[in-house]
């Protein structure tokens, strides 16, 4: 194997693609030598890294370094730092390795089928694969298996790019910085990332409206010449499933079982389309009624930057009548004795009449509650018609209304409304200003962490959704703020609803701001 590398480094050259460096391996192999395999994001290249390029250099006589692409790189809101063309710079500057190339998928899987490395060279903290959060190292050793070669691990110290970043690059202001280096002595990501783990044995009741948004992406060209209206040139458009069936999907991705019980008009159209969109794990129980409509919310937007210029909403938001209040009530009472808990998502617009509130709020289960106040409901839908609630969460503004005091100091609003609602934790999110949490062990705040904003629809249900069956395994109150600000931090980088919080992106998140 190559001990020492005498020749000059030619950055520029190292750096291949993929299908150029196949051939180029297989003729080395041809030759006798032997080919190493390193992967990952390398978001900062520092000496652990260098230390692992030379014992991978050790072992073998040609190594290759492959960089995951910025498209794929999933550590949360700011990373990469560096963009996957300075990330490949730096890397082919370094003498220990004779090949870097941009990877073409999220894992080394299929690039370890198609280069068939010897060796692929990962780091010692990889060894324990209960440290993976990603829960792909078993893939990559099949893959190796099946390649023919073998997975080593190299030793030496090890460092953390997340690390460095967060000291020297961090994209947060002091005092965000101050609080994650303490809450991180506190509860360390892998604690917290074990108890989420846990969540996968529970079966959650979602009880809601499902609501069916549609983004029309549009052009203004301007004011009508003969009328008071701006006109505007159709783009394309977009439907996502949203209100209680977003917040089931996101549930679905941590809780082994998630039933959505929801309202739907008479088109089966709808159906299928909620129906397509779940997850897998997610059964949809509606109640189907043939003289109200889907609830149906088309926004027209702007599509450079997804301003919002105007909005128009399909429903019914008088109380459903007896007949399909009774119905829903039946099919509520036979789900709840399956669920460890329900998770009331009340958007207010008719489906949830008194009846059903105050059913909800007696039921014996543990209850997760966030009524929103939106432009159909004015404020009526505070989260005061209901008499109980495990857990709250709701923004500043909807508590605002609820107690009927809009300049109030803000622990003491918490306080009393958790109070009338006897909750354990009750949840107060607030934009750009994080979120803070008042529980029996006191009142904890939790900075934002969004650092990359395109579009806040969801944002709200994102944290309650996660956050819910968190509370209910018995989280910590200051660990439910942080978990719920990180999932609020990835659902603003989707448009709408687009794509539920993913687990694995919000551990890799998790671990990369507690380094």
């Amino acid at each position: 194997m190559r001990h020492e590398v005498t020749r000059p480094v030619d950055a520029p050259g190292k750096i291949k693609r993929l299908k150029d460096l196949e051939p180029v391996l297989r003729a080395a192999r041809k030759a006798g030598k032997k080919v190493a395999l390193c992967h990952g994001v390398f978001d900062v290249v520092h000496p652990g890294h260098i230390v692992h390029f030379k014992e991978a250099a050790h072992r073998a006589d040609l190594v290759v370094v492959t960089v995951t692409p910025d498209r794929f790189v999933n550590k949360g809101p700011g990373r990469p730092v560096f963009n996957e063309s300075l990330r490949l710079e730096a890397l082919a500057a370094v003498e220990y390795v004779d090949h870097v190339v941009l990877n073409e998928w999220p894992t080394a899987v299929e690039t370890i089928a198609l280069l068939k490395p010897d060796l692929y060279v990962k780091g010692a903290q990889y060894a324990d694969p209960r440290r993976d959060v990603t829960e792909k190292i078993k893939e990559e050793e099949e893959a190796v298996r099946k390649a023919g070669g073998k997975l080593v691990f190299t030793g030496g110290f090890t460092a953390s790019s997340s690390s460095i970043i967060n000291r020297f690059f961090s994209v947060y202001p002091p005092e965000t910085q101050e609080y994650l280096r303490d809450f991180g002595q506190r509860h360390g990501s892998a604690g917290i990332i074990r108890q989420m783990k846990r969540l996968s044995k529970l079966r959650a009741l979602v009880v809601g409206e499902a609501i069916l948004d549609e983004y029309c992406y549009c052009i203004p060209l301007g004011k009508s010449p003969k009328e008071f209206i701006v006109a505007t040139k159709f783009l394309s458009e977009e439907r996502f499933a949203g209100g209680a069936a977003a917040t089931a999907n996101h549930v679905a991705g941590f809780c082994g079982e998630v039933a959505l019980v929801t309202a739907l008009g008479p088109d089966p159209g709808d159906r299928e389309f909620f129906a397509g969109k779940s997850r897998p794990n997610v059964s949809i129980l509606p109640l189907v009624q043939a003289g109200r409509p889907t609830i149906r919310k088309r926004r027209f937007l702007e599509p450079a930057f997804l301003t919002k210029m105007f909005e128009i909403q399909h429903l019914d938001d008088a109380a459903m009548d007896a007949g399909s209040e009774a119905r829903l009530g039946a099919i509520i009472e036979k789900q709840a004795p399956k669920c460890d808990l329900v998770i009331v998502n009340d958007f207010g617009h008719g489906m949830l009449t008194k009846k059903l509130r105050d059913f909800l709020s007696s039921t014996r289960k543990f209850v997760a509650l966030n009524t929103q106040t939106n432009s159909a409901n004015m404020g009526f839908n505070a989260v005061t018609n209901y008499r109980r609630a495990d857990y709250v969460v709701i923004d500043e503004p909807e508590l605002r209304l609820a107690a009927r005091d809009k300049y109030g100091a803000l622990p003491e609003l918490v306080a009393r409304t958790r109070r009338s609602l006897r909750a354990r934790d009750f949840v107060v999110s607030r934009g750009p200003s994080g979120s803070a949490v008042l529980s029996n062990s006191g009142w904890a705040e939790a900075p934002a962490l969004a650092t990359r904003i395109v579009d806040r629809t969801g944002a709200g249900d994102a944290l309650f959704a996660v956050t819910s069956p968190c509370a209910r395994l018995g989280m910590a109150p200051e660990v439910l703020a942080f978990v719920g600000n990180c999932a609020g931090a990835l659902a603003v980088e989707t448009v709408c609803n687009r794509e539920p919080v993913d687990p694995v992106r919000l551990y890799r998140f998790l671990e990369s701001l507690l380094r």
